[in-house]
C-alpha cells in the first residue's frame, strides 16, 4: 500500500493558512450578504482558496447588499428598485439574499412572487440548491429543511420557518410574510403595455402581498420600469395621476442607471464621473460628467450603442425611466406648436370622441376633440376640448351636442360600439329636439387590438410635421405627457381620440384652397361641377378600397 506524499512544511502552512481564511469568510458571512455572494461562488480552479471568487463585487452590489441588509435587520421595510438587465440584482435579491435572511431567521416566513409560477419554480429550485450546499450549511450549520420538504415552491425549516415561491396571481394562501420580495413581476414590454394586466398586478399586489405582511413585515420590490403606471410608478412616482404623497413617504426607492450622472449617487457607488470624449457617448448621453455603472462589463461605449439602436427600451431597461425625455413612439420634435392668431378660418372639421366605458377608479377619462383640415393638408387640433372622467349619460350628451353647435364637424367619429351601444338613442333623441343634426359614425370605426397599430394613422402625420397643438390650452401639458410616452402611459385617452381623428381623416379630403375674389367659383349643378364632384368621389373610393374598406 503506497504512503500518503509528506506534506512539506509550507505546503502545511498554505493549507493552515487557506482553512483559517476560509473560517473567518465563513463567520463574515453570517453577518454579510455580499461575503456569502462570494462564498457560493468559489473558483472552479481553486475551490479551496475562498479569495478567488467568481463573483465581482461591483458599486451596485455593495449598495444593493446594504439595502437588504437594512431589510433584514428591520431598519427599513419598504423598498423599490429599479436596475438594469445583467447587473447582477436577481443574483443578490432573488437568489443569495432568500437563503441568507432564512439562514440568520429560520423560524420567520419569506415569499417571493415574480411574473410567473414557472419561474418562481427556478427560484424556488436555486435558493433550494444554496441551502442545501456543503457551503451554506457551514455558514449557518443549524439550518436545515424538514424530511419531505422537496417542493421548489414551498419550503419548511426544522424551526418551522417558510420559504414561499408564486408567480403573478397566486394566492399564497394561509402562507404568512416577515419578507416579501417581488421580482420583475411584469414579463416584457408587451405585458407592461396591457392596462388590463398592470391593474390585475395592482390588485394582486394589494389582495396578496400586503394580505400576507403585518405591521412589521418588510416588502422588497425590484423590476424594469416598463411603464409609469408599474408597481414602482403607482407606490413612488409624483407624476402618476394616482399618487399619494402619504404612501410614498413610507417607501425608499433606489434607482441604478446604467449611465450614472447624479454626483450625490455617484458618491454612494464610488464612482467618479469624467467628461466623455467619444462622439458616440455624447451624441446618446450629452456632454457632461458621467460614468457607467459597471464599467468593466458594460462602458459607455457599450451602452451608447444599445441606446442608439433602441431609446424607449434603453430608457426603460437601463436608466429606470419609463419613457425617454424626448418621447418614443410620438417625438417631442414632432409636436409642432401654434399661437391663437396663427389658426386658420378656412378649415373643414371633423371631431372625435373616445369614451371611457370602463366603471374600475382608474379607468381613463372621456376625451372628446375636434381637428381642422387646412387647404394643405396640415391638421389643427382646435383648443376647445372636454376631457374628464364623467358617469353622467347627461352631461356627457351635453358636451358632445355643445361641441357640434361650435364646430358643426361634417363627422363625428368614435370607436365601434362606445356610442352605438350605450348612449345614441338618447343622444339622437336630443339632437332632433335640439336641431343638431351631425354625423355621428361609430360603425365604421373597426379598434385594433394593439393601440400603437391604431394610432399610426396620426403618427405619420406627426412626423411629417403635418399636426399643429395649441400649446396655449389648459390641457396641453397633460396632453404632451401623455403623447411622450405613449404607449407607456398610465392613461391614453388623449391618444387614443387623436388616433380615431387620424383613421377618419384618412377617408377624406382637404378644405378647399382659399381663392381671390376674382376667381371664377364653379357653380353647384353646373356640368363642370357634376365632373369635378366624380373625380373626387372616384378618389374616396379608391382611398377607401386601399385602407381595407374602412
Amino acid at each position: 500500500m503506497a504512503r500518503a506524499k509528506k506534506l512539506t512544511a509550507a505546503e502545511q502552512l498554505d493549507i493552515e493558512l487557506k482553512l483559517a481564511k476560509r473560517m473567518r469568510a465563513v463567520l463574515l458571512s453570517r453577518g454579510s450578504l455580499i461575503e456569502l455572494a462570494k462564498l457560493l461562488m468559489p473558483d472552479p480552479e481553486d475551490v479551496d482558496d475562498v479569495e478567488k471568487s467568481l463573483y465581482q463585487i461591483t458599486p451596485q452590489a455593495k449598495l444593493l447588499c446594504e439595502v437588504l441588509e437594512k431589510v433584514e435587520r428591520g431598519e427599513l421595510l419598504r423598498v423599490c428598485v429599479s436596475i438594469g438587465p445583467q447587473l447582477g440584482k436577481s443574483q443578490l435579491i432573488s437568489r443569495v439574499f432568500p437563503a441568507w435572511f432564512m439562514g440568520k431567521n429560520p423560524y420567520k416566513h419569506f415569499m417571493l412572487g415574480t411574473y410567473n409560477q414557472d419561474f418562481a419554480n427556478d427560484f424556488g429550485g436555486e435558493v433550494r440548491e444554496i441551502c442545501t450546499s456543503s457551503t451554506f450549511r457551514q455558514v449557518f450549520p443549524d439550518f436545515k429543511f424538514r424530511t419531505g420538504s422537496r417542493a421548489k415552491d414551498a419550503m419548511v425549516t426544522n424551526r418551522g420557518g417558510k420559504l414561499a415561491f408564486l408567480g403573478r396571481g397566486g394566492a399564497g394562501t394561509g402562507k404568512p410574510a416577515d419578507c416579501f420580495v417581488i421580482d420583475d413581476p411584469l414579463k416584457d414590454a408587451k405585458e407592461a403595455e396591457s392596462p388590463t394586466i398592470r391593474r390585475d398586478l395592482w390588485e394582486w399586489f394589494n389582495k396578496v402581498t400586503f394580505t400576507r405582511c403585518h405591521v412589521g413585515s418588510a416588502i422588497v420590490i425590484v423590476h424594469t420600469r416598463w411603464s409609469e403606471d408599474d408597481l414602482i410608478g403607482r407606490l413612488m412616482d409624483p407624476a402618476h395621476p394616482d399618487h399619494d404623497p402619504e404612501i410614498a413617504k413610507r417607501w425608499t426607492y433606489v434607482n441604478l442607471p446604467a449611465v450614472v450622472k447624479d454626483q450625490a449617487l455617484a458618491d454612494a457607488l464610488g464612482l467618479t464621473l469624467e467628461m466623455p470624449t467619444d462622439p458616440q457617448v455624447i451624441k446618446q448621453f450629452g456632454a457632461q460628467p458621467m460614468s457607467a455603472l459597471w464599467p468593466q462589463r458594460k462602458p459607455l461605449r457599450f451602452l451608447a450603442e444599445a441606446r442608439s439602436m433602441d431609446p424607449r427600451g434603453f430608457e426603460a431597461l437601463y436608466m429606470g425611466n419609463p419613457a425617454p425625455e424626448d418621447g418614443d413612439f410620438f417625438k417631442r420634435e414632432w409636436l409642432v406648436p401654434y399661437k391663437p392668431e396663427e389658426l386658420p378660418r378656412n378649415l373643414m372639421k371633423y371631431s372625435t370622441s373616445d369614451h371611457a366605458i370602463s366603471t374600475a377608479e382608474d379607468r381613463d377619462m372621456s376625451c372628446f376633440l375636434t381637428g381642422g383640415v387646412d387647404h394643405e393638408g396640415v391638421l389643427w387640433i382646435l383648443p376647445d376640448i372636454y376631457w374628464a372622467r364623467e358617469d353622467d349619460t347627461n352631461v356627457i350628451v351635453d358636451e358632445m351636442l355643445d361641441m357640434m353647435r361650435r364646430h358643426r364637424p361634417l363627422y363625428w367619429w368614435a370607436e365601434r360600439g362606445h356610442i352605438s351601444k350605450s348612449i345614441l338613442p338618447f343622444l339622437r333623441k336630443r339632437m332632433v329636439e335640439e336641431k343638431v343634426l351631425e354625423t355621428v359614425v361609430d360603425d365604421s370605426m373597426v379598434p385594433s387590438t394593439d393601440k400603437k397599430t391604431r394610432a399610426r394613422s396620426v403618427q405619420g402625420m406627426m412626423s411629417l410635421k403635418q399636426v399643429r397643438f395649441p400649446v396655449f390650452a389648459p390641457w396641453w401639458g397633460d396632453a404632451q405627457n401623455e403623447l411622450l410616452k405613449f404607449p407607456n402611459a398610465t392613461h391614453d385617452d388623449f391618444v387614443d381620440a387623436l388616433s380615431w381623428l387620424g383613421i377618419g381623416l384618412m377617408q377624406q379630403t382637404r378644405a378647399a384652397r382659399p381663392r381671390p375674389d376674382n376667381q371664377k367659383v364653379v357653380p353647384i349643378g353646373s356640368i363642370a361641377w357634376i365632373k369635378n364632384r366624380s373625380r373626387f368621389d372616384e378618389a374616396a373610393e379608391r382611398r377607401r378600397k386601399a385602407l381595407g374598406g374602412m
